[in-house]
């Protein structure tokens, strides 16, 4: 009964939100859309050439006039507005501003982590419409024999953006200084995201320039190093563009703070850090792409019923829509657009730390005496220390989380999220990191749901209801993905906190700044399990990928999902090296039923990355592989 009424309560709110701004419509047939990317990555490793090819599909359910079921919400494609931008002006309307705020970015002083997604920035390597690893500023490259080091031609004529001064161009020691700049082995002050990933592959040995060339050593080498580690859309916001060292020397950290100087054929004209931010079309001859617009603004607003209006009347172009309402806007004759991808939403449980040393600097970990095992959780399992005063006879701590995990992986359904929060357009996921419709998913890695098992799995694992009705208290933080606690991860986030409340937990669901929550995970010191994609959390990634870097000591001293593991350490460093791409899946599969097994970070739903636009002032917005967008040099206009 309880879980008939929140799933009604669920269709009740979304149903209640929509029509904040719209009327019901009659009639509608559904019709399905695909998104289709063939992915094709290219590595030469000594002489052997692997190509991979991951064929993975976001499909989106669009409801278009016609015969509409009951209940849903249809707009007149007749009343598609005119854009009120002048000329070749195009505005958008995002969430919020993330990365591009005040800090993050290629180097741990500059604003502009999303430069990438506005044409602003450039690097090494970047995605192309079917490829991960074309290059960019990287004009040529050699690999060691042994897989020991690397050496990457700069491409010669790239002019920096004249922002605040004459800064020529880029040069092999501007790439050197971001990269070691942003490794917080080599810079303990780096906070960019994901920039412990740099520490993985290259430790702390410095990445030297030598006329054009510049050379890494690595650490541990992965096959991802230019489809991913030093690419324009690596995982995790990780970004090593090209930024002018000149330009730091003469400026200093402050003024970097609120500038950025780089080399896409999109430079900044006015930024309002939290607001707002213009790029304009640079007034040269830009050496890859002439931007066929002359501006984007991007600007921030929380209230999806606000940004839904603004489009309906012209006020933006294109903005962000809520999973629930895309059907809505395709309804309505606005264009979905997007790189093709999708947004993985699970739980990770930080605080289980099982590795005993330092995976880059061998030095012991001091592990039994940290803050995370102070103070036990049913959550968190206890190698170190596995008997403790709370364990049912016969079982040690590490048994006694993992039913508790197992637990709450088997106590939601996903099917219901999918229907009652994102309108349908998502798709069930068990194991963060992995598709369940590629060609490699077994059903066995599924979490089915039973609210019985589940139930019966907390009891054995002596957490029985009290009085009350209450096993335990239990916080959820609700990580940046899709608009963080004020977007669609804040409704999922409260849609899986009310499955478990049936089970008998306490929860409190967590929406403060991701800032404030991440030094937590850099230090290892939290334990609130946290509602995320944890950087590879996007269906597009081939499965044979190397999985789990960050979920190793690798990445200590930077981002991680808060848990470490001595087999997720092996299989990454066995699939890192692997230059086979049928042994990588195998070893995938080893990872996957270990994660399954020991429920660390079990999916619950996967959502497109799609933003809506309107064709009355954009013909065509073609992008790379990637995240949620990119490339808006690449636009078309009416």
């Amino acid at each position: 009964m309880f879980r008939r009424q929140m799933l009604l309560k669920l269709f009740l709110l979304t149903l209640a939100s929509a029509l904040t701004v719209f009327s019901m419509a009659c009639g509608g047939e559904e019709k399905i859309v695909e998104v289709e990317k063939i992915v094709e990555v290219e590595k030469i490793v000594e002489v052997e050439k692997i190509v991979e090819k991951e064929v993975e599909k976001i499909v989106i359910a669009t409801a278009v006039p016609g015969a509409a079921s009951p209940g849903q919400v249809t707009l007149d494609p007749a009343d598609l507005p005119n854009s009120k931008s002048q000329g070749g002006e195009v505005r958008v309307a995002v969430v919020s501003f993330g990365a591009l705020g005040t800090s993050g970015g290629s180097l741990p002083d500059v604003p502009f982590g999303g430069a990438r997604q506005l044409g602003g920035a450039e690097s090494l390597f970047s995605p192309g419409p079917q490829n991960f690893d074309e290059m960019q500023l990287a004009s040529d490259w050699t690999l060691a024999s042994d897989l020991s080091s690397v050496e990457i031609t700069i491409r010669d004529g790239v002019k920096f953006h004249s922002n605040g001064g004459d800064w020529g161009n880029v040069t092999a020691d501007d790439m050197a200084w971001v990269i070691n700049r942003t490794n917080p082995a080599i810079n303990p002050e780096s906070i960019a995201a994901s920039a412990a990933n740099l520490t993985a592959l290259f430790g702390d040995t410095p990445v030297t320039a030598s006329g054009n060339t510049i050379t890494g050593t690595f650490n541990n080498f992965d096959v991802r190093w230019a489809s991913n580690l030093l690419n324009q859309e690596a995982s995790g916001g990780l970004t090593t563009f090209a930024t002018s060292k000149k330009a730091f020397d003469e400026k200093g950290v402050a003024w970097l703070k609120t500038n950025f100087v780089g080399t896409g054929p999109m430079q900044v004209g006015e930024f309002k850090p939290g607001i707002s931010v213009t790029m304009e079309k640079v007034p040269y001859d830009h050496w890859r792409k002439n931007a066929s617009i002359d501006s984007i603004t991007m600007i921030a607003v929380p209230e999806e019923a606000t940004r839904v209006a603004m489009m309906q009347t012209g006020e933006m172009d294109v903005a962000y829509i809520a999973p629930k309402d895309m059907r809505m806007m395709a309804s309505g004759g606005f264009m979905a657009v997007g790189a093709g991808s999708g947004t993985q939403e699970g739980i990770m449980f930080p605080g289980n730390l099982w590795e005993s040393h330092n995976a880059v600097t061998g030095e012991a970990l001091d592990i039994p005496s940290h803050g995370v095992y102070v103070r036990a959780q049913p959550w968190t399992g206890n190698p170190w220390t596995p008997d403790d005063d709370d364990n049912p006879a016969g079982m040690d701590d590490m048994e006694q989380a993992r039913l508790v995990r197992q637990a709450l992986a088997r106590g939601v359904d996903r099917e219901a999220i999918n229907q009652y929060v994102v309108g349908g357009v998502g798709r069930p996921n068990h194991v963060t990191y992995f598709s369940t419709v590629n060609k490699h998913w077994d059903s066995k890695w599924e979490y089915p749901y039973d609210v019985a098992k589940a139930n019966a799995l907390l009891d054995e694992a002596g957490y029985p209801k009290g009085d009350d009705g209450i096993r335990f208290q239990m916080p959820l933080f609700v990580g940046p993905e899709l608009g963080g606690g004020a977007g669609p991860a804040g409704e999922i986030g409260d849609a899986i906190a009310g499955f478990w409340q049936e089970l008998g937990l306490d929860i409190q669901v967590l929406k403060y700044a991701y800032g404030v929550f991440r030094p937590g995970l850099v230090s290892r010191t939290t334990v609130v399990p946290m509602l995320t994609g944890c950087d590879d959390g996007n269906p597009i990634y081939p499965f044979d990928w190397p999985k789990g870097l960050v979920q190793t000591t690798l990445t200590r001293g930077g981002f991680s999902c808060g848990f470490e593991s001595p087999e997720i350490l092996a299989w990454y460093q066995a699939s890192a090296k692997e230059p086979d791409q049928d042994k990588r899946v195998a070893i995938n599969k080893e990872y996957l039923d270990y994660m399954h097994h020991w429920a660390l970070f079990p999916g619950f739903i996967m959502v497109p990355n799609i933003h809506f636009a309107n064709p009355n002032h954009i013909k065509e917005w073609p992008m790379n592989l990637g995240g949620s967008f990119n490339s808006p040099e690449n636009i078309v206009l009416k």
